[in-house]
């Protein structure tokens, strides 16, 4: 049976660093086949919407959370990223503010990740993990804010079961079609949560109020047969198969 981790939301530099220490103890005693990011690894603050024209813009920190993603892609071996939003930032403020600057393949983000030299997939479309069951990011879709909606709307929309991240929230919902009694497909709408710090500087819009949950997901690819599995990150513990991992 071949078996796929999937690592949520990270948004380095504001995740959670006991927990993804953690994650990595956890993936080098499962041995994963597969490791695959939903999209949202690295957070680039520094060329966001939201700091043009403030202090943020000036932190010269940048090249240390480049360096920290390539560390922790590295330490979680992840093989596949999927596009999102966050790491868009950097295509978007470079076409935006130096449209000459394009054409650097230093500045796609597959050199800037070091993604090339390590022979990890950076998709830029929906990545097929298995038979009917793609790797997206939740802004493709609409946004929901109960939990696994978004995932399920994304694939009723495409007619195959998706993981996706963006939305920070743990759900998986099946949508189940039958005929004549019989079974004929389930789809499988899945979000993995994220691992973040709550408390970071970098979540003071939210003023305290969110419904987000820690969190990541596991795949059973067996043959054609997919069974997806969240799994919920509680204070400093998950556990996997009736194991507990807790740091």
């Amino acid at each position: 049976m071949k078996k796929i981790m999937l690592v949520p939301d990270l948004q380095i530099p504001y995740h959670d660093r006991s927990a993804v220490r953690a994650l990595a103890g956890f993936a080098e005693q499962w041995e994963p086949d597969q490791v695959a990011c939903v999209g949202d690894l690295i957070d680039l603050p520094q060329i966001s919407q939201w700091t043009k024209g403030t202090a943020g813009e000036h932190t010269r920190d940048l090249h240390k959370h480049r360096n920290e993603a390539i560390e922790i892609i590295d330490m979680l071996k992840i093989d596949v990223i999927s596009r999102a939003n966050h790491e868009d930032r950097l295509f978007k403020s470079v076409s935006s503010r130096l449209p000459g600057l394009m054409g650097l393949p230093e500045l796609q983000i597959e050199e800037f990740l070091g993604l090339n030299d390590r022979g990890i997939t950076y998709a830029h479309k929906p990545y097929r993990l298995a038979k009917d069951f793609y790797l997206m990011h939740g802004d493709k879709g609409t946004q929901s804010q109960k939990s696994g909606m978004t995932a399920s709307a994304l694939a009723n929309r495409i007619s195959a079961s998706v993981a996706c991240g963006h939305t920070h929230k743990l759900g998986l919902i099946p949508t189940t079609h039958m005929l004549a009694g019989k079974v004929t497909r389930t789809h499988w709408g899945f979000e993995v949560g994220c691992i973040l710090d709550f408390k970071s500087p970098g979540f003071k819009y939210m003023k305290g109020l969110a419904n987000w949950t820690k969190g990541f997901g596991l795949l059973y690819v067996e043959g054609d047969k997919v069974t997806p599995v969240p799994v919920p990150i509680l204070g400093k513990t998950f556990v996997v198969e009736g194991h507990r991992f807790a740091w």
